[in-house]
């Protein structure tokens, strides 16, 4: 198993994301980025708490599905809420995840955090954020691009010690293989690039290493909030 891996503060004082790769017991890999909630307080702590937690328990477990991903997620909550009575401050953070294992990869988030799957460097599938934006479209409430470009920072589903609102969505891909690949990313990277331009980069690369090296460069450039980004690969 191969990744690169990069974050950044972007043009922000403090970086609020956290990325985290790590062996699980049973001969697999999990990776992890957290995105700290703009406008609440300490969202570095809210990032590594919420990445920390996810992995701590899901190293207990033999075997990863979708109900041992929830109750991981859960116990970040647990660990959140805990913290805010603590602190009496707002916290919470946006998260998204690959497990692999047996040639298997089981994509999940929580929030804005996107996941893309690209095979032989073309877009096969993209998580779908929970955001406000994509509410107002799924309700065809709003059809207005300006109008709905407001709402896109507004997520509905986060870890913020509310179990409720903490539900996650996953993919799954079986026989995982060498041409195949996962870009997870921060919001800071999809406020600069578009699935479809992602894409572009790494069909016109002639390395992931290369590929990965443009991203960075632009960001770094243009990018006014933190930026994270994993790549994984066989």
């Amino acid at each position: 198993m191969k990744s690169i891996m990069h974050t950044h503060p972007g043009k922000r004082d403090v970086n609020q994301d956290f990325i985290l790769a790590k062996n699980l017991n049973f001969d697999g890999f999990l990776f992890l980025v957290a995105d700290g909630m703009g406008g609440y307080h300490d969202g570095e702590i809210a990032s590594r708490l919420v990445a920390e937690n996810i992995s701590t328990y899901l190293s207990t477990a033999n075997d990863i599905n979708i109900n041992n991903i929830q109750k991981a997620v859960n116990k970040a909550n647990l660990v959140i809420r805990q913290f805010k009575e603590k602190s009496g401050q707002k916290l919470g953070a946006t998260v998204g995840g690959v497990v692999l294992a047996s040639n298997q990869a089981l994509c999940f988030w929580v929030g804005d955090v996107k996941i893309f799957h690209l095979k032989n460097n073309k877009l096969q599938n993209e998580s779908y954020s929970h955001t406000l934006m994509n509410e107002v479209i799924d309700n065809s409430s709003i059809t207005d691009t300006k109008q709905l470009n407001k709402y896109k920072h507004v997520v509905t589903r986060s870890v913020q010690g509310e179990v409720e609102r903490s539900k996650i969505d996953y993919f799954k891909i079986t026989n995982f293989s060498d041409s195949d690949s996962l870009f997870m990313c921060s919001d800071g990277v999809t406020d600069i690039l578009s699935g479809i331009q992602i894409e572009h980069i790494f069909n016109s690369s002639n390395t992931h290493t290369d590929a990965m090296k443009i991203i960075e460069d632009r960001l770094v450039n243009e990018a006014s909030d933190n930026f994270s980004m994993i790549l994984i690969s066989c």
